[in-house]
C-alpha cells in the first residue's frame, strides 16, 4: 500500500516546484493582438452523426501568423516550453491562463510549419462527442451544446485573432442539415455545409459570431440525453433487469432439482443452497450499485452539486454494503474477516469530518497532500476490500461444487482459501490497479489542461483538487467496475450445480428439466455476447437472455433427430443413443480401428501395393459387413447402413458423460481462444483510436486485462456447452457439430446488428465476434474428434498422422481448406471492417 500512495504523491510533488513560479499581478495583453490583425484564419467544423452512439465533432482551426508577430517563433520551440504553451494559448484558447478542456480530444498537438513568407502557420485539429445534456462541449474554437430537442453550434473566436482576417468559417451539421443560421451564411457547400467569407466584407474582416442550429436525429439526440436522471435510472433498471431475470432462472432452477424424487447428497444441497443465495445476493449487489449511480445523477440534478463530505461516506458506505454482501456469500474463514475488517479501517478514517472537507471550509495548499494520501490510502483499501469480497464468493461457490482439485496437503479434503496467498495476490492487484488509475488521471489532467497558464495561483490548487475528487470517485466508479464482473460468478454457481445434480442417465443437458433450464441459462448469461446496449442504454438487455435461451434451443432440439446417434438400428429400429453406455465406447473403438485398417487395406488393394498374394476384396468386403453387426440383449442388430463404426465414435466424444464431454471441450479451447481473445481485445481496446481512450480511462489498463479474461471465459464456455451437447448435435465429424452452437450465438448477435442498423450505431465488430467464435469451436470440435481415439497414439508417429487416419484424405483436405477461409475471414474484418465506437466515458467529477 505504501507504494500505491508512493507514486500518487510523487506525480502531485513532481510539479510543485512549477506552481510556485513568480505570478503575474498586471493585466496586461500579452497575446500582442495587435500584431496579429494580418493573420489569415480558417475554422470548420462537422457532425458526423451514422456508424456511432453518439455524434462525433471534428474540428480544424488553421493560422498563418505573421513574422512581425512577437510571439511567432515561439510556436517552433518544443511542446513543453513555457513560451509555447503561451503562444498556442493565444490562438485556440478564448479565455487564456484558467480554462480548462475536459471534453476536448485530439489525436496529435497542433502541427506547426514555417512559411515561406517568414511566418508561421499553425493547423489544430480537435474532436469530441455530444455526450452530454444541456453542457458547453468546447471544442476547439466552437462551442456544442445539446438541448433536448435542438442543438446548437457557436463559434467562440480566440480573443488574440478578433482582428485578424477570417478568411472561411464553415459548419457541417450532418442530415437533415441546419435550421438557422446567424449571421446568413454567404454560401452554400455539399449537402449541408454552410459557409461564410469574413474577408469578403473588407469593413468586417474579423469573425462574426456564427451560431447555428439544428434538430438531429431522436437516435442521436436520445444518446446525447444519456446523462440525464431519467436516462440514467433507465439504464441502471436495465442493469438491474438483467440480473434480476438470471436471478428468477436459478431460484426457478432450484425449486425444479427440489422437485426430484431422490433424496440430495450434501454437495447436491451446498450447491443448490449456494445458487439460492448467490441469486438473491446479485440482485441486492447490482441494486447497491445501480442507486448509487441514481444517486448521485439526483444529487446532481438538485443544482447544489456534489461536495467532498458528502460524497465520501455516500460512496463508502454502498460499497462497505457491496463487501458485506459478497462475504455472506463467501463465508470465509475468521481470519478473512480479520483481514477484511483491518482493510475497513482506513476507509473509516478518511471520513471528512478528520480532514474538515466541510463546504464551508477551503483546503489550503499545505492540506491537499494530507487529504490525498488518506483518501489514497482508503480508496485502495476499499478495492481491495471489493476484489478480496469477489474472491471468496468465487472460493465458496467452486469448492462446494467440487469444481476445484483436491488439497495435496490434506488428500480427500476440499481446498481451503488460505490468505497469505490471496492476500498478496490482492494487494499486488489493487497496487497495479492504483498505479494505472494515478497514471490516467495524471494524463486527463495535462490533456485538459494543456494550455493553462502554470503561474496562475489557482492551477496548482485545481490539480490538487482535481486529484483528491478522482481518488473519492475511484470507490464507486471501482464497485461499477467490478460488479459488471459478476457474470462470471454465476456461471461458477451454475456449473457447480450442473455437475452435482446432472441426471446420470441423460444423453444431453437437455433431456432433463431442471439440467435443460440452467444449461440455456448458462449459455445466454456467460456463454452468448452481451446484447440488448443500444443508443448507450441498457434498458433491453434483459430480453436477450430469454433470446439466447430461445435460440440455442432452436438450433440444436429442432434438429436432434438428425444426430448419428438418433439414427436407428436397421433390425429393432431402437436410436443408437439406447447402446451408448460406456461398455459401447469400448467397442466401437476397437471396431473402428479395424474399420480403418481394412479400408487402408482395399485402397492398397485398388492401387496394386500388395505382393504376391493379395487378400480377396470380398473378404474385406465381408470384414467391413460384419463391423455393423451390434450385439444387443434380444440377440445382434446392425448399426445403420448411412452410419460407420468411425462416425458412432466420434458420435459419443472422448467421454462417457455429457459433463465429461463439456469439461474436456472446454479445456481444448483454451489453446484456440487465447489468439482470438486477444484479436477482440485489440479491436475493442487497442486498435485505432480505441488506444488513447484507453490509455485516458480511470480502469483502462486494467480493464482490457478483464476484457480478455471475460473474452476466454466466453469462448471456453461455448466449447463447453458445445462438448455437452456432442451426442445431441448433427454431423458426422466435429466441425459440422459446431455450426449449431455458433449459430446460436450468432442470432443475437445478428439482432443487434438489425437494431443498430436502425439506429445509426456501428456494426463494425459484431461480424468479428462471431467468425472468432466459429474459428475457436471448428478447431476445438477437431480436437475433440482426435481426442476420442487418443489410446491410439501411441501406433502413430505424428499426431497429423492419427488425424488423417480418422477423417480419411478427403475429409482432411476439406476440414483443412475450411479452417484456412475461417483464418483468412477473421484477418481480413479485422483489417478492412472492424472498428471500435470508441467514446471516452466523461468524469463524474467535471
Amino acid at each position: 500500500m505504501s507504494a500505491v500512495l508512493g507514486v500518487l504523491l510523487a506525480i502531485s510533488l513532481a510539479t510543485a516546484p512549477a506552481h510556485a513560479a513568480v505570478r503575474s499581478a498586471a493585466a496586461v495583453d500579452v497575446c500582442r493582438s495587435a500584431a496579429l490583425s494580418k493573420a489569415r484564419v480558417s475554422t470548420w467544423v462537422r457532425l458526423e452523426h451514422r456508424d456511432g452512439t453518439y455524434s462525433r465533432i471534428r474540428s480544424e482551426l488553421s493560422v498563418e501568423v505573421p513574422e512581425d508577430w512577437p510571439l511567432a517563433k515561439d510556436l517552433l520551440l518544443s511542446e513543453d516550453s513555457r513560451r509555447y504553451v503561451a503562444a498556442m494559448s493565444c490562438l485556440t484558447r478564448t479565455d487564456r491562463g484558467r480554462q480548462r478542456r475536459w471534453s476536448e480530444w485530439r489525436s496529435s498537438r497542433p502541427t506547426v510549419a514555417s512559411t515561406k513568407s517568414g511566418g508561421v502557420k499553425v493547423v489544430d485539429r480537435t474532436h469530441s462527442w455530444v455526450n452530454v445534456y444541456r453542457a458547453h462541449i468546447d471544442v476547439g474554437t466552437w462551442r456544442v451544446r445539446a438541448g433536448a430537442e435542438r442543438w446548437t453550434v457557436q463559434l467562440q473566436a480566440p480573443s488574440a485573432l478578433n482582428a485578424a482576417r477570417w478568411d472561411e468559417i464553415r459548419v457541417e451539421p450532418g442530415a437533415p442539415g441546419a435550421e438557422s443560421a446567424t449571421p446568413r451564411p454567404d454560401e452554400g457547400r455539399g449537402a449541408t455545409a454552410l459557409v461564410w467569407h469574413p474577408q469578403n466584407h473588407r469593413e468586417k474582416a474579423a469573425a462574426p459570431a456564427v451560431s447555428v442550429a439544428l434538430k438531429p436525429s431522436w437516435q442521436r439526440s436520445w444518446a446525447a440525453q444519456n446523462d440525464r436522471l431519467v436516462a440514467v435510472a433507465l439504464d441502471r433498471g436495465g442493469w438491474l433487469l438483467w440480473d434480476a431475470t438470471s436471478a428468477a432462472l436459478l431460484l426457478y432452477a432450484t425449486v425444479l432439482y427440489r422437485r426430484r424424487s431422490a433424496p440430495p447428497t450434501q454437495a447436491q444441497e451446498r450447491t443448490l443452497r449456494n445458487l439460492s443465495l448467490w441469486a438473491k445476493a446479485l440482485v441486492v449487489l447490482v441494486a447497491l450499485t445501480s442507486m448509487d449511480d441514481v444517486l448521485i445523477r439526483y444529487v446532481q440534478r438538485r443544482g447544489d452539486g456534489l461536495l467532498l463530505d458528502e460524497q465520501i461516506p455516500r460512496g463508502n458506505a454502498f460499497a462497505l454494503a457491496a463487501v458485506i454482501v459478497l462475504f455472506c456469500v463467501g463465508r470465509p474463514r475468521r481470519r478473512i474477516w480479520a483481514a477484511a475488517a483491518v482493510l475497513a479501517v482506513p476507509t473509516v478514517a478518511a471520513l471528512p469530518q478528520w480532514f474538515e472537507l466541510s463546504p464551508q471550509r477551503f483546503v489550503s495548499d499545505d492540506e491537499w497532500a494530507v487529504t490525498l494520501a488518506a483518501q489514497g490510502v482508503a480508496a485502495c483499501c476499499m478495492l481491495a476490500l471489493l476484489g478480496l469480497g469477489f474472491v471468496t464468493a468465487a472460493w465458496r461457490l467452486a469448492v462446494d461444487g467440487d469444481l476445484l482439485p483436491m488439497s495435496r496437503r490434506h488428500p480427500g479434503h476440499a481446498r481451503v482459501l488460505r490468505l497469505r496467498i490471496a492476500g498478496p495476490v490482492i494487494l499486488v492487484c489493487t497496487a497495479a490497479v492504483a498505479i494505472c488509475f494515478a497514471l490516467a488521471q495524471e494524463r486527463n489532467w495535462q490533456r485538459a489542461t494543456w494550455l493553462s497558464d502554470r503561474s496562475d495561483p489557482a492551477y496548482a490548487t485545481g490539480q490538487w483538487s482535481d486529484r483528491v475528487w478522482e481518488a473519492v470517485w475511484s470507490v464507486a466508479n471501482g464497485q461499477d467496475w467490478l460488479s459488471w464482473q459478476a457474470w462470471l460468478l454465476t456461471g461458477v454457481a451454475v456449473l457447480a450445480v450442473l455437475r452435482t445434480w446432472r441426471a446420470p442417465a441423460s444423453v444431453s443437458p437437455l433431456d432433463d428439466p431442471a439440467d435443460r433450464l440452467l444449461f440455456l441459462a448458462f449459455f445466454a448469461i456467460v456463454a452468448a455476447a452481451s446484447g440488448g446496449y443500444f443508443l448507450g442504454n441498457e434498458v433491453l438487455t434483459g430480453l436477450w437472455i430469454p433470446l439466447s435461451m430461445l435460440a440455442l434451443y432452436w438450433v440444436v432440439v429442432p434438429f436432434t433427430h438428425r444426430s448419428v446417434l438418433a439414427q436407428p438400428f436397421e433390425r429393432s429400429g431402437r436410436p443408437l443413443a439406447d447402446s451408448a453406455g460406456p461398455g459401447a465406447r469400448t467397442v466401437l473403438l476397437a471396431k473402428a480401428r479395424s474399420y480403418r485398417e481394412t479400408h487402408a487395406e482395399l485402397r492398397r488393394l485398388d492401387q496394386g501395393l500388395f505382393g504376391d498374394v493379395p487378400p480377396k476384396r470380398s473378404d474385406l468386403e465381408q470384414e467391413l459387413s460384419d463391423l455393423h453387426n451390434w450385439p444387443t440383449a434380444g440377440g445382434s442388430d446392425r448399426l445403420p447402413a448411412k452410419v460407420s463404426v468411425v462416425d458412432g465414435a466420434l458420435a459419443l466424444g472422448p467421454r462417457d458423460t455429457w459433463w465429461a464431454n463439456g469439461s474436456r471441450c472446454a479445456r481444448l479451447a483454451l489453446v484456440p481462444a487465447v489468439p482470438a481473445a486477444l484479436l477482440l481485445a485489440w479491436v475493442w481496446k487497442v486498435k485505432g483510436e480505441a488506444w488513447h481512450a484507453t490509455l485516458h480511462e480511470q480502469f483502462g489498463l486494467p480493464d482490457v486485462l478483464l476484457l480478455f479474461v471475460g473474452e476466454m471465459v466466453m469462448f471456453t464456455s461455448s466449447a463447453f456447452v458445445l462438448g455437452a451437447l456432442w451426442r445431441h448435435l448433427p454431423g458426422q465429424r466435429g466441425a459440422a457439430k459446431a455450426l449449431p452452437v455458433t449459430l446460436a450465438f450468432a442470432l443475437p448477435i445478428g439482432l443487434d446488428a438489425l437494431v443498430y442498423r436502425f439506429t445509426g450505431e456501428s456494426t463494425a465488430n459484431l461480424a468479428l465476434a462471431v467468425s472468432a467464435m466459429l474459428f475457436v469451436l471448428t478447431v476445438t470440435s477437431i480436437a475433440l474428434d482426435f481426442d476420442t481415439f487418443r489410446g491410439e497414439r501411441r501406433y502413430w508417429q505424428s499426431r497429423l498422422g492419427l488425424l488423417l487416419s480418422i477423417y480419411q484424405m478427403r475429409y482432411y483436405s476439406l476440414q483443412a481448406a475450411y479452417l484456412i477461409a475461417q483464418v483468412v475471414a477473421m484477418i481480413t474484418i479485422w483489417e478492412f471492417f472492424a472498428e471500435p465506437d470508441v467514446v471516452p466515458k466523461p468524469s463524474d467529477s467535471k
